[in-house]
């Protein structure tokens, strides 16, 4: 915030005098604010405030366009358990509803009062604001109607120049469609905005691809998890896996145009840097071959999901495996294709490309530690019928030990974290693995029990019936016949308070 109050060269003169009063020395929060108020010359007394201030901000708006006067005004008001209002930088700007250009760039707007309305003049038609962007205050940001207005977050989706914002829209279009979807709710409408959005972001060319990767993907389940105040796991999953599906085959040749087109360049590439004389495997690190395999591996991810029927999961067998035999150099593009494959199941010649594949990357590996563990995590978090069983027989892998942190949170961490579907099981057979593996694992390494654990006190979030399986694996652990560890003791007995 302060960068954004002061500028980069404001705040380049607040480091530099910081530096120079404190460098060696021991600080506070307040010696770090002082420092950039006197090198500006400027009062930040209230935004003092932030540091004594608790929980998270609300910053509350509403937008009015007066036509005859050709002027767009804008309210803010601002909650919080401050005694008093904060000071906060809101930057914005102003898109033409019309065309998609940008009518006002950019701008930091300093709210410093509970409400305050700020105008903006020679305003030649509706515009849609863009408000916060780049993420200019850790505030929620809410429309002060309380209805969210979905037609303006499509065309910020696909047309905000402000790339936090852009990804922002699309986001939360895509966790309402999501939780609709959940709730059995088919609203066209907002599955309308979805596609638009969708495709419109898909289709422009002079998109960052970096950036297009981000507004093209779904939020993962864990972050939807986090909007809901009671989750149904399974059925926030198989919604989500649903969306994804219905926006692949929507998409499908569009999807499949851009991909080839990204391999085909990334190809040509390659085969350019070869001919130059120099030893190329056609992994590069620049800013633009990394947005492009970032894009592409996000476009396999969507083009894999369409695999209901047996032709369409050998086709989505097919493409995975050419793409991790096309990779080259780094691990990216063969993580991408591995996690793809990984969740695969059905024909047997479907089955043994994921087994073959899941084979020939341990073999690549050669030992190698870190990249043993992306192999145990991308089958810890598989969605597989029987992907339980697996994880089970992983513990007796030759390269698995329960006294190996890292190995540990690969495996079963992973499971717990980001397995959602299968960790909570209605049948509850992923807690009380967790839970067992969890005893097993506290007399090895108090730390990583307790971490581990934590993944089991949550269980007021959940259903009731998924919560009462989670805290009698809780109990069992406090009543168990071995003492817990002083670590997973403070863990448990909090989740059971």
């Amino acid at each position: 915030m302060y960068h954004t109050l002061l500028k980069p060269e404001g705040f380049r003169k607040g480091m530099d005098l910081y530096f120079q009063r404190h460098d060696g020395s021991g600080v506070t929060c307040n010696d770090f604010r002082a420092a950039m108020a006197d090198a500006n010359n400027v009062d930040l007394s209230q935004f003092g405030r932030w540091y004594e201030t608790p929980g998270t901000p609300t910053v509350t708006y509403s937008h009015d366009y007066n036509s005859e006067k050709k002027m767009f005004s804008l309210t803010l008001t601002q909650g919080s358990l401050s005694l008093a209002p904060l000071h906060i930088p809101i930057a914005m700007g102003l898109i033409d509803a019309a065309t998609g250009n940008e009518v006002v760039s950019t701008t930091v707007l300093e709210l410093t009062e509970q409400t305050q309305t700020f105008y903006f003049e020679n305003v030649d038609g509706p515009v849609v604001p863009s408000i916060l962007r780049q993420f200019s205050a850790p505030v929620k940001l809410l429309p002060e109607s309380g209805t969210v207005d979905e037609e303006a977050l499509a065309f910020l989706a696909a047309n905000d120049t402000d790339g936090f914002n852009r990804w922002e829209a699309g986001q939360k279009l895509f966790s309402m469609l999501c939780f609709q979807t959940m709730n059995g709710n088919n609203d066209t409408k907002t599955r309308a905005h979805v596609y638009d959005a969708f495709e419109r972001t898909l289709l422009n060319y002079e998109m960052n691809n970096a950036m297009k990767a981000y507004a093209l993907s779904l939020p993962t389940e864990s972050t939807l998890a986090e909007e809901l105040d009671i989750v149904d796991p399974l059925s926030l999953a198989n919604a989500r896996g649903s969306v994804r599906k219905d926006i692949a085959r929507r998409f499908q040749s569009k999807l499949m145009d851009l991909y080839e087109k990204l391999t085909s360049e990334m190809n040509e590439s390659s085969n350019t840097g070869s001919h130059n004389g120099g030893v190329d495997d056609g992994f590069k690190v620049d800013a633009e071959s990394i947005g492009k395999r970032r894009l592409r591996n996000i476009l396999l991810s969507y083009l894999t999901s369409i695999r209901e029927t047996p032709a369409e999961q050998r086709t989505a067998a097919e493409l995975a495996t050419a793409h991790y035999e096309s990779a080259r150099g780094g691990m990216t593009d063969k993580m991408a294709a591995l996690t793809a494959l990984a969740s695969m199941h059905g024909e047997e010649t479907v089955e043994s490309a994921r087994d073959q594949a899941l084979q020939l990357f341990y073999d690549e590996a050669n030992g190698d530690a870190l990249v043993i563990n992306k192999w145990f995590a991308v089958q810890a978090s598989a969605d597989l019928p029987d992907v339980l069983n697996r994880i089970k027989n992983l513990t007796k892998h030759p390269d698995f030990t329960l006294s190996n942190p890292n190995r540990c949170r690969s495996l079963i961490g992973t499971f717990a974290s980001s397995n959602m579907k299968h960790f909570h099981a209605i049948n509850g057979e992923g807690y009380e693995f967790v839970a067992e593996t969890i005893a097993e694992l506290d007399g090895l390494n108090p730390q990583i029990s307790s971490r581990i654990g934590k993944t089991l006190i949550q269980w007021r979030k959940y259903n009731e019936e998924l919560g009462t399986l989670m805290k009698m694996q809780l109990t069992k652990l406090m009543s168990g016949p071995q003492k817990l560890s002083d670590d997973l003791f403070e863990v448990v007995s909090t989740g059971l308070k």
